[in-house]
């Protein structure tokens, strides 16, 4: 069972089962990293930025690439806020 499937159990109450996908087309991608736009996601994958995986034809983007991205993002921001700091106290 995958995704947000509902597993019987028998004359009780039904359990559903709600899972993250591993692959996001590009639109939801975009949902995921906080309301970005298709077009950005697109620039990001351009970029190198985010890794496009290929299904059935469709660009899609795994969710991992997406938290690895916003980790980098974060990283750069610290280091930068260190950096501030440091001329600040100079």
């Amino acid at each position: 069972m995958s995704g947000n499937e509902r597993a019987e159990t028998g004359n009780g109450p039904t359990l559903v089962i709600q899972t993250a996908p591993l692959v996001l087309r590009l639109p939801a991608a975009g949902e995921f990293l906080g309301g970005i736009t298709r077009q950005t996601v697109a620039r990001l994958i351009a970029e190198g930025e985010l890794e496009p995986v290929w299904i059935g034809g469709t660009r899609m983007v795994c969710r991992r690439s997406c938290e690895e991205y916003v980790e980098r993002q974060r990283k750069k921001a610290r280091a930068a806020r260190g950096t501030d700091a440091a001329l600040v106290a100079a």
